[in-house]
């Protein structure tokens, strides 16, 4: 069973919300309300994720950037073909085979739900 750091973790979190198309607006409400709660050190981290350029905060929001998302493909392997309507099912399996574990129950539930990982 695979870990992820609390970076890697939070990357991931923006990573599928980039990649969701139902219901944005209330996936970004939901992602702003658990991510920061389930890091003590959300900020600290923020800070070293906008220093590598894999996060931006244009306009006060955060996302993450082009080489966020090559970052987190690199982890869990999803090849360069991947289109980006299939992502989300990429890190569905990535984290299925790869047995890979979320430490925070609600960042795990908010990646799961959105992923399609039932409980």
């Amino acid at each position: 069973m695979g870990k992820l750091t609390s970076n890697d973790q939070i990357l991931l979190a923006y990573y599928v919300y980039n990649f969701i198309e139902e219901n944005k607006e209330e996936a970004l409400k939901e992602l702003n309300d658990t991510v920061p709660d389930s890091f003590p050190d959300f900020d600290k981290i923020i800070a070293e994720l906008l220093e590598e350029g894999w996060m931006s905060n244009e306009n006060e929001e955060l996302g993450i950037t082009n080489e966020g998302i090559l970052h987190i493909d690199g982890i869990l392997h999803i090849q360069s073909y991947a289109t980006e309507r299939n992502k989300l099912a990429y890190v569905k399996d990535s984290l299925l085979i790869n047995e890979i574990e979320l430490s925070p129950p609600a960042l795990k539930e908010y990646i799961h739900k959105h992923i399609g990982i039932e409980k």
